[in-house]
């Protein structure tokens, strides 16, 4: 028998083989892979939207001076001299919010402060004459961290600044006064923008450094710098609410 015959045969008796194992021989080929080959599995997970605040109370912040002791706290004249004696060579000095309260009775402090704020320092400006300094009067910082443990370029997120600036107070409330930007405007400044928050009117000063929102409550100037990684909502927030720096106590939950 040639080569070619028997190739047939082998072939015809395979064909054979597989009729008699039934009609569809390869009909669970598919079938088989089916049990290994699936569909990939989807999971489904719905996104929480989370929305982070850009401020809080600041009946909740901690001040850092409200522990010390003050003999003069009813008398202005000695008082100012008491807090001239714990000076260390600047002008601004560690004072608590009872002191600053005796010497500028209608001082204002924001109802908000930035997200993240922990902890107020306080500070009573006397120029070396030994008067309380008009241009700034008193300054507080406004910290993430308990103040002085961190860099302030880190730590120290805003800067309020308070000027007895009777002057130009009255100028700006006089009918048809115009304002500018280049009444408070610096070499630094490289935007300026003036608007109205509920009834103050506010400077916009931005610079590299930050923003400074500034205005007027009474005779008082005050003057807010963030950080640029503070929010300029945050900021804004500031200034349409305040009480009397008097009326938030000597101490804060």
């Amino acid at each position: 028998m040639s080569r070619l015959s028997l190739q047939f045969v082998g072939v015809l008796a395979i064909a054979i083989a597989a009729t008699a194992c039934g009609e569809s021989p390869l009909e669970s080929v598919g079938q088989r892979s089916s049990e290994w080959i699936n569909e990939p599995e989807v999971t489904t997970t719905a996104r929480v939207v989370v929305t982070v605040p850009v401020s809080i109370g600041v009946e909740r912040l901690l001040w850092s001076n409200d522990e010390i002791v003050t003999q003069n706290l009813f008398d202005p004249v000695l008082l100012v001299s008491e807090v001239f004696a714990r000076r260390e060579g600047d002008r601004f000095i560690q004072a608590s919010r009872a002191e600053i309260s005796t010497m500028l009775p209608d001082v204002r402090f924001p109802a908000r402060a930035p997200f993240g704020a922990e902890w107020v320092t306080s500070q009573l400006v006397i120029d070396n004459s030994g008067e309380l300094s008009d241009d700034p009067s008193a300054a507080f910082g406004i910290w993430s961290a308990e103040p002085y443990t961190r860099s302030r370029s880190v730590a120290q997120i805003a800067i309020l600044r308070v000027s007895n600036d009777k002057e130009t107070a009255t100028e700006i409330a006089e009918p048809g006064e115009e304002t500018s930007c280049a009444r408070f405007a610096e070499t630094t400044t490289s935007s300026c923008e003036i608007f109205n928050v509920s009834d103050l009117t506010v400077w916009s000063l931005t610079s590299n450094q930050g923003t400074t929102l500034v205005w007027f409550e009474g005779l008082y100037r005050y003057e807010l710098f963030g950080r640029p990684f503070v929010s300029f909502e945050a900021l804004i927030g500031m200034t349409a609410g305040s009480v009397r720096l008097a009326d938030l106590g000597t101490a804060t939950s």
